[in-house]
């Protein structure tokens, strides 16, 4: 199956717009800068933190498992959609928007807290140096990362306009997909915490 199709670019599209919105608001507001510090501290730096002392290891596989979770979840969500027996029975305009509607905003949510926020916090903290310091110790392994997250979070959005049937066996079939990903992520991982690109 073709992967690099529309409904990958509208995710990559909406993931920008997020990034966008990200960088600008947690540079520009105080209010936000603070809300995206505190989820830095409880969703990352607390537990790298706290594996940290533990070895390369444990901090490999925290930052496979974290970059994994939405790709993982985009396909069992989607799963979840078209098999569960939903009461009401939900009808196919009521399938396409919960699978496309989860594409987009899980989207926007990876780029705004994943990208376009760290960028604004550190821009508006540490200044113009330290936000090029922070994009060139992630030229590889970032765009890697996000490529294979938002492969994944297309998911939903393919399968959106198909019957139950077509969907469930499309995405069967393109859970080779699910599996370049996470391979791709355990990859990206290596190189970030092993090799430091």
């Amino acid at each position: 199956m073709k992967f690099i199709d529309r409904p990958f670019g509208v995710t990559v599209a909406v993931f920008l717009i997020g990034a966008l919105a990200g960088t600008a608001l947690t540079g520009l507001s105080s209010d936000v800068r603070e809300l995206a510090l505190g989820l830095f501290q409880a969703r990352m730096i607390s537990p790298i933190q706290t594996v940290s002392h533990l070895g390369d290891i444990a901090l490999f596989l925290l930052i496979f498992a974290n970059n994994a979770v939405p790709a993982v979840l985009s396909f069992a969500y989607a799963l979840a959609i078209i098999r569960v027996d939903w009461t009401p029975p939900l009808n196919r305009q009521r399938r396409r928007l919960f699978l496309g509607g989860y594409t987009i905003l899980a989207a926007f949510l990876v780029g705004f807290f994943s990208l376009g926020a760290p960028l604004g916090a550190v821009w508006a903290l540490a200044g113009i140096s330290a936000l090029g310091s922070l994009i060139s110790g992630a030229i590889i392994h970032g765009p890697l990362e996000f490529a294979f997250v938002l492969l994944c979070v297309a998911e939903p959005f393919r399968i959106a306009t198909l019957t139950e049937e077509m969907a469930t066996k499309r995405l069967t079939e393109d859970l080779r997909l699910l599996g370049v990903a996470i391979v791709g992520l355990v990859a990206s991982a290596a190189i970030e915490i092993f090799l430091g690109i």
